[in-house]
């Protein structure tokens, strides 16, 4: 019967034997004296202490839960007396001049080598697993990239999955070299002279050129100069923004009002909701724009003349919060009118039948005449959207023909609106004017349609659907449409072609 103790390495419990435990801690203390005065002798004794850690939980299985004394003995083989690797001591060499190798090499892994990256040490990793010139391996990944047109993404995978060197053993893994006190130590050692000597470089640049950091501030300062110039730059460009289309309320969008094109607080008011909303997103709108001009140019001013002023600060504050004032009013008007856009209403009106063979589609517009000598081709409205005093007009109806279920052809309007309940869906739907007469076997269909200005814009929409017999035929604007010949291309659609009036009255089909 042993004595056994707990005791912790590297954050690791461990049950061992009360003698092995003082071997172990003999070992400890005569590294630590023999290492004493190495540079990085600290890190050395805490990799070595890990990789202790690392040898006893893989010697502890369920049959086995206590380091004895011969496992402790083992692990001292393994990684070496600290005596034998003494910095002034000879080291033995082999008859081929190199040195010894008295210790089983680790297993070989692969890591991200970050100390000699020039990226994320992917390639670098890999060059120390397979023990070749890392130039070979990064011109693989660029030949891969230009040409295989993978290599970009294996390379993001590489850098996510394969962990990066933390430690002496980590370096010493990936390299496949035997982890003991030597190895260790060696590893620190390269370790400290590469910063001794960045540090070096660094030192004679420095001296080299004693303007060095002159030449930084000047650098800041000319970046800075720079920046703010573009942040003012952005601060007019915002300013010239809101005295032209805020401000002076110029007529600049492509829709045709009572007094020619619209501004943008005209068009607006065709879409909010009310006043309230209107006057609501009109002041988020020029308080957003005027602290946005006002944030931007002072902003810049402060980089370019390098202010550092309490009150420069504050001010930059109060006109974040202006801004965001701004927005959240806007925001919060621009949520109420989106919950208009939510119910669709649909109705149907029909226009009548007939009994024939041949329908006849005209468009007003070309059924009128001047002077009996010219066709008018257009009404003099712009061809997308006419706004008038009490109302808004749209232009272009699209014709969808289907077959009849009977002999006769069958016209029915179509009208389409959206708001935030049916019911109001179904009025505006209602509200919707457009003309479609029949006279004889002639279809005479409005190019346009319009609806009430208080109805706001609401995706209203007039269609007119036609059904034709199997043995009937439409013309339109020298266009033949007949079941017969096209309801093979369309067998699962429920028409089987379609065509749009446009805004001059001119029929466009699409088969």
């Amino acid at each position: 019967m042993k004595k056994t103790v707990s005791i912790n390495i590297k954050g690791i419990n461990f049950m061992i034997e009360e003698d092995a435990y003082e071997l172990l801690q003999d070992y400890l203390k005569r590294l630590e004296i023999t290492l004493k005065h190495e540079d990085g002798s600290q890190e050395i004794i805490e990799d070595v202490e890990l990789r202790i850690a690392e040898i006893c939980s893989a010697k502890l299985v369920d049959s086995k839960t206590v380091i004895d004394y011969s496992d402790i003995q083992e692990i001292i083989a393994t990684l070496g007396n600290p005596e034998d690797y003494i910095e002034q001591e000879e080291k033995e060499h082999d008859s081929n001049g190199s040195k010894s190798e008295d210790y089983t090499k680790s297993e070989r892994r692969l890591f991200r080598d970050v100390e000699n990256s020039t990226i994320a040490g992917v390639c670098s990793g890999i060059a120390n697993f397979f023990n070749i010139d890392v130039v070979i391996i990064r011109a693989i990944f660029v030949v891969f990239f230009l040409f295989a047109g993978f290599g970009f993404p294996l390379y993001i995978i590489l850098w996510v999955i394969v962990p990066q060197t933390k430690s002496s053993i980590d370096r010493l893994r990936m390299k496949g070299k035997p982890i003991t006190v030597e190895t260790v130590r060696e590893e620190v050692e390269i370790a400290a002279e590469k910063i001794k000597e960045g540090s070096k470089k660094f030192a004679r640049r420095v001296r080299k050129d004693d303007s060095y950091q002159r030449s930084i501030k000047r650098g800041a300062r000319l970046l800075s100069a720079i920046l703010g110039t573009v942040l003012i730059g952005i601060g007019i460009a915002f300013l010239v923004l809101l005295i032209v289309f805020g401000i002076a309320e110029m007529q600049v969008f492509p829709v045709q009002g009572s007094e020619g094109f619209l501004s943008l607080p005209e068009l607006g008011n065709l879409v909010l909701l009310d006043n309230g909303d209107y006057n609501l997103f009109w002041w988020g709108a020029i308080l957003l724009n005027a602290s946005m001009v006002l944030f931007f140019v002072l902003l810049g001013s402060i980089l370019i003349f390098r202010l550092s002023n309490i009150w420069g600060k504050v001010s930059l504050f109060v006109l974040f919060l202006i801004g965001l004032i701004g927005f959240l009013m806007c925001i919060t008007v621009s949520m109420r009118t989106g919950r208009d856009f939510f119910i669709s209403g649909e109705l149907d009106r029909p226009v009548g039948s007939l009994n024939g063979n041949t329908l006849t589609i005209l468009s007003e517009i070309e059924s009128l005449k001047i002077d009996g000598d010219y066709t008018i081709k257009s009404n003099g409205k712009f061809h997308m959207m006419n706004v008038g005093k009490d109302d808004i007009t749209f232009h272009g109806i699209n014709i969808y023909y289907s077959e009849s279920s009977d002999s006769l052809f069958h016209i029915k309007q179509n009208f389409k609106a959206q708001s935030h309940s049916y019911e109001v869906a179904i009025q505006k739907c209602k509200n919707i004017e457009h003309h479609a007469t029949m006279q004889n076997d002639t279809l005479t269909i409005s190019s346009a349609y319009s609806f009430p200005k208080n109805d706001k814009i609401r995706a209203q929409t007039v269609q007119v659907y036609i059904e034709i017999p199997k043995d009937g035929k439409v013309v339109i604007d020298g266009e033949i449409i007949s079941f017969s010949e096209s309801q093979k291309r369309h067998k699962n659609s429920d028409h089987f072609e379609h065509g749009k009036i446009s805004y001059n009255g001119k029929y466009y089909h699409w088969d």
